[in-house]
């Protein structure tokens, strides 16, 4: 009923807050609506949003009026997957259409192998050899075709196998980056790390030298020739160590330090002669050289 006020009437009944589900009606109507006048341009406009929770709703109530609209689908189960949402991001894999005609397969192979990276790693590490993710993300990783994927992925794959042991996998995707010109000198130091870290001295010290033959600098180039002489020193690998000396020497005659270097590490590995070849270059430098 309503009460007499000034002449008018007054309603006293409370409006009523609409529910989630009626919302959640509301919001795929309007999206529908929006879809049969403009289809193209909100499929497009969820693709290239800033992805929140906002941006996640919609996509799923999209996907509810749409969906065939795979290319949006797997977008927001890689979405899902980083915010850990895994059986969501599985639901929504479940629905993409497998087969070469559909061309998804590549795409479906990643999510899969970064949804079961992620969840893996968020397992404490005593525990993770003992979970069927374990093999599994490995086994994932070692047979990633790495010509097939983009830098963003390859740089992120490299991480992964990283992460799980797997050191020539790894070793492998950051010099496939630095074939494709992603700051090759820092990605062939960084094989050079990991390869030491294993005991494998000869492999360090050429990656040290790829690193230097990647770089126009000298600074660079000159701590990459030093690093592989050191890596090799530190392995014992004398006759190797001299060898390099023998091929790769020619840029630094000029530099004193560096031959000061060179000359100390041949009579570190017994070659005389090599150390007075290094000793006479140094007597006839200048004084003021550096």
């Amino acid at each position: 009923m309503g009460s007499k006020s000034y002449g008018l009437n007054v309603r006293t009944d409370r409006l009523s807050v609409a529910r989630l589900p009626e919302l959640a009606i509301l919001l795929t109507v309007i999206l529908v609506t929006f879809w049969l006048v403009f289809p193209r341009n909100l499929s497009d406009i969820l693709r290239n949003s800033h992805l929140d929770a906002v941006s996640l709703s919609y996509m799923k109530a999209w996907l509810q009026a749409k969906p065939d609209d795979y290319e949006l689908r797997l977008l927001l189960a890689r979405e899902l997957i980083e915010l850990g949402e895994y059986e969501q991001a599985s639901y929504q894999l479940e629905l993409i259409p497998r087969g070469e005609q559909f061309g998804f397969e590549t795409e479906i192979a990643w999510l899969t192998l970064r949804r079961d990276f992620i969840q893996l790693m968020a397992i404490e590490p005593p525990q993770r050899p003992g979970t069927a993710l374990y093999p599994r993300t490995r086994e994932g990783l070692q047979g990633l075709d790495i010509n097939g994927l983009s830098a963003e992925r390859a740089d992120q794959a490299a991480e992964m196998a990283m992460a799980m042991g797997l050191v020539d996998q790894a070793v492998r995707l950051y010099r496939q980056l630095a074939v494709n010109g992603h700051g090759a000198e820092k990605l062939h130091a960084l094989s050079a790390r990991l390869l030491l870290g294993e005991g494998r001295y000869l492999e360090a010290a050429q990656a040290h030298l790829e690193a230097m033959d990647a770089s126009d600098d000298y600074a660079t180039r000159r701590t990459a020739f030093l690093s592989a002489l050191e890596v090799l020193q530190a392995g014992e690998r004398y006759e190797d160590a001299v060898r390099v000396m023998r091929e790769r020497d020619q840029a630094f005659l000029q530099d004193k330090d560096v031959l000061y270097r060179l000359m100390n590490l041949s009579l570190a590995c017994a070659d005389v002669s090599q150390a007075q070849h290094y000793a006479v270059l140094l007597l006839r430098l200048p004084e003021d050289n550096n």
